[in-house]
């Protein structure tokens, strides 16, 4: 058989397509806006190449070094943290389906339980070499430029860097220990992001939180939003999305869904899920079942 008669699903694509299997990207910025803490469905494998200072993911707040390996499974909140604009900003990142992490283990390792098992150890960051970290730089450089390719040959050079990649990442994770420390950059804010992530699905309001946490509902305002990049109000609806998301991927109810997110009914729950998601929760329901029967 030749390379230009493979079907083809059978190689891994990039996202932005009907399959959404896995994307790329380095990136330099000589200065970068805060984002803002997010979450989404899939694997991120982010290394830290240099100019950013804390890394947050869901109630931990990490200081970055250079050269450092961050895994962020599905459904966190994370990104940068902290009221300090990055400069010289470097890093790049895989995005990765938990179907395509499995599909790369090639039969001989589950990916996806391997990356849980630290996870569920709290164990997030680690340190990379610095050979093996600009090794890892290349791999993104050259995937991320032949990333939405049509060429068979080139998709499947695709393939083997991120499997390169992957190699790096849990022999990385394997071999090192795991970098737990943590860091409080701004307690009252720490306080309540933890309050938040605990407690996103009841009824919370900016008022209340400031009175319960002592503090102004302007401080709590600015402080929030100089740390996450986010309002308080948007923060909490990520969270809930979030949240949705997960069940969605369940037999929940769509309506059951919204309740349990923390929706007052369901017309709220499907503008904001929309709005965020970029589809409807029953379009996304569709669109994950395709993905898990191979479709």
């Amino acid at each position: 058989m030749r390379l230009s008669d493979i079907p083809a699903p059978s190689l891994f694509e990039g996202m932005n397509n009907l399959r959404h299997d896995y994307d790329v990207c380095y990136s330099y910025d000589k200065e970068w806006g805060l984002y803002g803490l997010h979450c989404h469905d899939f694997y991120e494998l982010y290394i830290h190449y240099g100019g950013a200072k804390f890394y947050c993911i869901d109630n931990d707040v990490y200081p970055l070094q250079q050269d450092q390996l961050i895994v962020i499974p599905p459904f966190c909140m994370h990104g940068l943290f902290g009221d300090a604009t990055p400069r010289n900003y470097e890093r790049g990142f895989i995005y990765m389906m938990p179907a395509t992490l499995r599909s790369f283990g090639g039969g001989s390792i589950d990916l996806e339980q391997f990356l849980t098992k630290y996870h569920q150890n709290r164990q997030r960051t680690f340190q990379l070499s610095h050979e093996d970290a600009l090794t890892c730089k290349r791999l993104l450089q050259d995937t991320a430029h032949h990333l939405h390719t049509t060429s068979p040959l080139m998709r499947y050079e695709n393939h083997v860097r991120v499997a390169a990649f992957l190699s790096i990442v849990c022999n990385t994770m394997h071999r090192t220990e795991a970098i737990e420390e943590t860091v409080v950059v701004n307690e009252v804010i720490h306080d309540i992001l933890s309050y938040i992530n605990e407690n996103f699905t009841l009824p919370l309001k900016l008022e209340g939180l400031a009175r319960q946490f002592n503090v102004s509902v302007s401080f709590l305002s600015h402080e929030f939003v100089k740390c996450t990049g986010r309002s308080v109000y948007d923060y909490i609806l990520h969270c809930r999305v979030m949240q949705a998301k997960s069940l969605i991927n369940s037999a929940c109810p769509l309506n059951e869904v919204a309740y349990r997110c923390g929706f007052n009914d369901y017309s709220s729950f499907l503008r904001t899920f929309t709005r965020m998601a970029g589809m409807s929760p029953s379009a996304y329901r569709k669109l994950k079942t395709n993905l898990i029967s191979g479709q």
